[in-house]
């Protein structure tokens, strides 16, 4: 069957688009098992319309992978259904966190719940066949005006699935800038992460599982595009990269071996590696890693399932930056009845570990996760039930608006600590590793990319959100410095 698969496109002032991979690796696989699939990039230029007519799709896929990109896949399906007569499927992280949300706002013809894969060959065999769809696991639809749901598929071996094949898409318009870099894309090593955090809603989407990708599938995808298009990095989007130490240490060396020269980065778990896992990584490549410590105290970390030892974060971060290795170390704040003292500590703690970069966010109750659940099982808090209200309020909150705070602390405190610590990794001169003012000038490439991506549009509307959020970070972080202090905040 012919299948078209399109990537809706993000308002223009909210972030440029990045690498489609879950596309990339579904018509991958859909056309190495019989199928012929393409991919249309709604944020480049061209017609949706034109495209359909001369493919002739069988089935067209969406991607739903955030709600910010869903209202322009709701408004991709009215046209669709109002102009051909073709079934619309949605897939990916979005449709399947709320898929009663999605049938009611956007009424696709079927949602793929969870991983697409196996799920879209499936579905695509049985269409053709005339076969049973109800047959057909991970599959989403309505029947008689009612909501049916298959049976959950078991996640993939992904070492099972075939290489990408990138001449899907064209790279070069997917680079963006980072730490040591000015073509980097995002591609994927793993998926998944086997904890259990309360707040996290990917256990949901990937079953709690770690999977890996063989290494030489890993490398056979940076050898083509750093020879094809001069990729020189990577931000390796795993939930968790790499854990099983066998398989990284072989990525690694294969990365030494090839020298490619590209730079790269990941997010870690606190635990996963040593002292010489962190020195092979940076000789391979490594230049940024991201932590989620979360909090200082033993007891919440314990509460929200987190399952680190946090004894040993400054020794890691130690470790790393030592290396070479710049170090992201994101924290949370405003947990359910967390209180002020506790707030302290966290922001001490984070101030003792002194990473390259430290994150510190307000907590929002996500989709599928147990402290949302516990939320609106007390009728403390009512998830939005609009793509745009989620988008912005969720998606899109930058922490100037927080939809509710679940914790003891004023809401105000919470803002001020988060804007602070934007404003120190902003104006740190040397928090990137031999990268002086490194978030400026990604900010600024970033701008300039929007001004090249979309035209007039784009700078305008992105540079009106830029400023605004710069006033804001600028506000919060200058006008209750007293507040910020209270709470353990040092400034230079």
């Amino acid at each position: 069957m012919r299948i078209l698969l399109i990537n809706p496109k993000f308002p223009v002032y909210q972030r440029m688009p990045s690498v489609p991979l879950g596309l990339l690796s579904i018509a991958s696989y859909l056309n190495a098992n019989g199928h012929e699939a393409i991919i249309f990039e709604r944020s480049e230029k061209g017609s949706l319309t034109q495209a359909v007519k001369n493919f002739k799709p069988d089935i067209i896929g969406i991607s739903a992978m955030s709600f910010s990109s869903s209202m322009d896949a709701k408004k991709v399906t009215d046209e669709l259904h109002a102009r051909f007569n073709c079934p619309v499927v949605w897939g990916g992280q979005a449709a399947s966190a709320l898929p009663d949300l999605v049938m009611e706002k956007a009424n696709p013809d079927y949602i793929i719940d969870g991983e697409g894969e196996i799920t879209w060959k499936e579905f695509a065999d049985t269409l053709e066949n005339g076969g049973d769809i109800s047959l057909v696991n991970g599959l989403i639809y309505k029947r008689d005006g009612k909501l049916v749901k298959t049976p959950v598929r078991p996640v993939a071996d992904l070492k099972e699935f075939p290489d990408i094949d990138w001449t899907l898409i064209n790279p070069e318009t997917y680079f963006s800038t980072f730490f040591n870099c000015s073509k980097m894309l995002y591609l994927y090593a793993s998926k998944g992460c086997p904890a259990n955090c309360t707040f996290c809603s990917n256990r949901h989407f990937h079953q709690g599982k770690n999977r890996c990708r063989a290494p030489e599938q890993v490398m056979r995808d940076i050898l083509y595009l750093t020879k094809n298009y001069g990729m020189d990095g990577v931000y390796f989007s795993d939930e968790l990269w790499c854990p099983n130490r066998e398989l990284r240490t072989q990525l690694c060396n294969r990365l030494i071996e090839e020298n490619t020269g590209i730079v790269w980065g990941c997010q870690m778990r606190l635990g996963v590696l040593n002292e010489d896992d962190v020195k092979l990584m940076y000789k391979a490549g490594c230049r940024w890693i991201l932590f989620g410590i979360e909090s200082a105290t033993k007891e919440r970390i314990k509460s929200i399932k987190k399952s680190i030892d946090i004894d040993i974060a400054e020794e890691t971060v130690r470790w790393c930056e030592n290396a070479g290795i710049t170090v992201q170390a994101s924290f949370i704040i405003g947990f359910p009845g967390e209180t002020k003292e506790e707030v302290r500590r966290t922001v001490e703690f984070a101030e003792k570990i002194n990473a390259s970069l430290t994150l510190i966010n307000i907590l929002i109750p996500l989709p599928n996760t147990e402290i949302l659940a516990e939320a609106e099982a007390s009728s403390v808090y009512k998830f939005p039930r609009t793509f745009k209200r989620i988008a912005e309020e969720i998606e899109g909150n930058g922490g100037e608006n927080i939809p509710v705070n679940l914790s003891a602390v004023k809401s105000r405190d919470l803002k001020v600590l988060h804007f602070c610590y934007q404003w120190k990794a902003f104006s740190r001169r040397d928090s990137v590793n031999g990268d002086s003012f490194g978030i400026i000038k990604k900010m600024a490439s970033d701008t300039f990319n929007r001004i090249f991506r979309h035209g007039l549009k784009g700078f305008v509307f992105g540079s009106m959100v830029s400023i605004r959020q710069f006033c804001t970070v600028f506000y919060y972080s200058h006008f209750f410095r007293k507040t910020a202090r209270e709470y353990g905040v040092k400034f230079k």
